[in-house]
């Protein structure tokens, strides 16, 4: 039955709350619709968190837990390739009245904020610095970049999902957000089982990933899983007509992401309600968020399991601020997730110092065309910033940024050429020519 609830290898997944009655039923506050949502005439505005960020002294005349309201939640959707989530996200996103924070892509940080697109410019990059897009990876699935990728990938989903939390805890606005980073692994045992990836970096992906999970700290609120037949997803996949895509992602890649999805299930099971859908047609939307309404998304007690324990487990407004800031920043969840673990292992993500050099020679000669970094343009249009603009944790103007790997990691670049050469007058743009 189309949009049926479902079981996958004996896990039951279809973990709906049961309907209450009795005197407690009025104190259950479920997720609702948008047009039936009231929020009482004092409810703050969504704080500016994009411009503003958020610090300790915005803590004193902006509290947290003002902001959260019954649907103050965050949504996952999770299924295969081709299984449809993008259009049930964004559905569920405009019936909850919730913002849709679509699946990351390699593309959301290959372009910068000047317009310019480094994957022209790859010509004149060492070979360490030209990470494929998607459409890269699929012309060439086991080229040497496939594990710098990934690895980039599972950065940016960490960053995702931190803006995701930043976004709810500033503004009391739900989030539906596609992928995970506790979901990631799928692909990554995609790629190994077809040798995309080696077994260094397998290994090093899943040491990374224990020690950055728990530095999210949230689980979502619930999980929402597609489970739609590798047929049917294959079918969609060749309706989308990309060659490329359709050679890489065959039955085998797809079979492998199934199967782990049900170790990412039974992992999110711990913290989160989970409801899957038998989406071999796609299902009703309608539907969904009935079930969704039915949920009990905000009980929690000690002795009942960690199923909302992150959520319900920070009882102050300085708590609450400060879990604010630690998901806005972002430095100090990048910094406990990622700075110390060893990389020197691992040859698929190794980068040669020089390359590096040449790397930022040509980011100041060829695409900023300046010794400044970005936002510090003027001729660009930047407005000049002084000291106030410093930031913890990198030297953008902005107190925020989405992606580390966009620009921030920018201004983290170092070598011996370009530390004692600012204006790059030691650019040799043949160095690839002579080194590769």
């Amino acid at each position: 039955m189309p949009g049926s609830m479902s079981k996958l290898g004996g896990l039951a997944v279809g973990l709906l709350a049961p309907a209450r009655s009795g005197a407690l039923s009025n104190q259950i506050r479920g997720v609702v619709h948008r047009s039936v949502l009231r929020l009482p005439p004092d409810h703050p505005d969504p704080w500016d968190y994009k411009h503003k960020g958020f610090n300790y002294i915005d803590g004193l005349k902006d509290d947290t837990q003002a902001h959260l309201h019954q649907n103050s939640k965050l949504i996952v959707i999770e299924g295969n390739i081709g299984s449809g989530k993008t259009t049930l996200a964004k559905q569920l996103a405009d019936q909850l009245g919730f913002v849709h924070f679509p699946e990351f892509r390699m593309d959301d940080i290959l372009i910068d904020r000047y317009g310019n697109d480094l994957r022209n410019y790859y010509s004149k990059f060492p070979a360490r610095y030209r990470l494929p897009d998607i459409s890269m990876f699929y012309k060439n699935p086991s080229g040497e970049l496939s594990a710098a990728m990934q690895d980039r990938i599972f950065n940016c989903r960490f960053d995702q999902y931190l803006n995701a939390l930043a976004h709810i805890l500033n503004t009391g606005q739900g989030v539906v957000l596609e992928r995970t980073p506790h979901s990631d692994f799928v692909f990554a045992n995609a790629m190994r089982d077809k040798n995309y990836i080696g077994h260094e970096y397998f290994k090093h992906y899943y040491f990374v990933r224990k020690n950055a999970l728990p530095q999210l700290h949230f689980w979502p609120h619930l999980v929402v899983y597609l489970n739609t037949p590798t047929s049917k997803c294959l079918e969609n996949i060749k309706r989308r007509g990309n060659t490329d895509e359709i050679a890489t992602v065959d039955e085998r890649y797809l079979k492998t992401i199934e199967e782990s999805y049900k170790d990412s299930l039974r992992e999110y099971r711990n913290h989160s309600k989970i409801l899957a859908y038998d989406w071999t047609k796609p299902g009703d939307t309608d539907a969904v968020v009935e079930d969704i309404e039915r949920l009990d998304l905000d009980f929690f007690e000690w002795h009942s399991g960690d199923v909302m324990e992150e959520w319900n487990t920070i009882v102050d407004s300085i708590g609450w601020n400060g879990w604010r800031q630690y998901v806005t920043n972002k430095y100090d969840a990048r910094m406990l997730a990622f700075d110390g673990i060893p990389k020197h292992e691992v040859g698929e993500l190794y980068t040669n110092p020089r390359d590096t050099g040449h790397f930022l020679h040509v980011m100041r000669k060829e695409v900023l065309k300046s010794p400044y970094g970005y936002g510090y343009i003027a001729k660009n249009g930047d407005h000049q910033a002084g000291t106030t603009a410093w930031h913890t944790g990198h030297n953008l103007p902005e107190p925020w940024y989405e992606y580390y790997f966009r620009e921030a990691y920018y201004d983290d670049l170092t070598s011996h050429e370009t530390s004692l050469d600012l204006d790059s007058d030691s650019y040799d743009p043949d160095y690839v020519h002579h080194h590769h």
